[in-house]
């Protein structure tokens, strides 16, 4: 009876501290964000309007703050600086508004697949390659890197990869659709410059342009050609044999820092985490220089599907051993419980 007491005592204390204390650290060190949203408009707007909030709570904190004090220099200028803020991520909301009614106005239009492929070769082809139509970029990985700080993408797959509708926000403006405008912008500008049409109804380019990506592009794409479109240019695969082409001091460059290898993200953030990470960094990480890649809902689950097969290929056994060793030690505790009473029959 006393064993039992004390093992009561230690399931009591183990319970306190994994429904009470360990939940709240958790949030605490890394809050909870809405579950991913493949519908970018709404995801972007939604994100705007929870970062305008946070920066109005931001600055009132800082008002009470300065009326507590209001000799405090730093104190004034900490308020000043919320208000900034708060104006900017207003200014965010209002951009994201306008870059998706435009996008939306793009996805509506019925694209020419042979002004597309015109059009392509005119305004995308100096920088961008389509190797499975032939056409090769002007870039190779090293030249790409020292010029862009990056690897210029081949496009063969993007019709098949990406968001429809993103598609048609990145290419009408690359930073806002990324979500790096704040790392690039009119002083430091991203390598990508956004199509402003060759004649006079942009919207109706784009849509063409985007008609021919997606009429070139397989229907059947591997979780590695998917994991190898989106993201390759950056991050390296060495469990897998598979590098990224930019020259990596060149990256650290463009990045800030080295992108990290992906071989174990799987089993440090595991898949939810890391499908909210790729369907917008900056959710989970605001102002990380991460892009958002813009990809559907089912290649995200191609490119998790990737780092689990690579990274975690022993998933499956190691649950079948875990609930086999479950179950042994179950039996093992009811016969070393007989094996006690047994043993210590005569002295109870």
């Amino acid at each position: 009876m006393k064993e039992l007491k004390i093992l009561a005592i230690l399931i009591l204390f183990t319970l306190i501290t994994y429904i009470g204390i360990e939940p709240f650290a958790h949030t605490q060190m890394s809050p909870g964000v809405a579950n991913a949203n493949f519908d970018y408009e709404q995801e972007d707007i939604d994100l705007a309007k929870v970062r305008i909030e946070e920066a109005i709570n931001a600055l009132k904190k800082a008002e009470e703050k300065f009326a507590e004090n209001t000799a405090d220099e730093n104190l004034q200028n900490a308020v000043e600086s919320a208000k900034r803020e708060v104006e900017t991520r207003e200014s965010d909301l209002v951009t994201y508004q306008e870059l998706w009614a435009q996008a939306n106005e793009i996805a509506a239009l019925e694209g020419n697949t042979e002004s597309g492929e015109e059009l392509f070769i005119m305004a995308c082809a100096s920088c961008h390659g389509l190797s499975s139509q032939g056409i090769e970029s002007p870039f190779d990985a090293a030249l790409s890197s020292e010029s862009y700080g990056v690897a210029v993408p081949d496009l063969s797959l993007s019709g098949a990869v990406y968001d429809k509708k993103f598609l048609g926000a990145l290419i009408v403006n690359p930073a806002q659709a990324l979500k790096v405008s704040k790392k690039f912008n009119d002083e430091n500008p991203l390598p990508m410059t956004p199509f402003y049409g060759l004649e006079d109804d942009l919207n109706q380019e784009t849509a063409d342009i985007i008609a021919y990506l997606q009429s070139i592009a397989p229907q059947d794409v591997s979780d590695k050609e998917v994991f190898e479109t989106a993201c390759l240019r950056c991050h390296d695969m060495k469990y897998d044999a598979f590098y990224s082409p930019t020259e990596k001091s060149a990256l650290k460059g463009y990045m800030g820092s080295n992108p990290p290898d992906l071989s174990m993200m799987i089993r440090s953030r595991l898949a939810d985490y890391l499908e909210n990470f790729i369907n917008d960094p900056q959710k989970k990480l605001d102002g990380t220089a991460m892009p958002r890649v813009g990809l559907t809902k089912e290649r995200t689950e191609q490119v998790i599907s990737y780092l689990e097969k690579v990274g975690d290929s022993k998933k499956d056994e190691r649950s079948t051993v875990g609930i086999g060793m479950i179950i042994f030690f179950v039996i093992m505790t009811f016969f070393a419980y007989m094996w006690k009473r047994e043993v210590w029959r005569e002295l109870h």
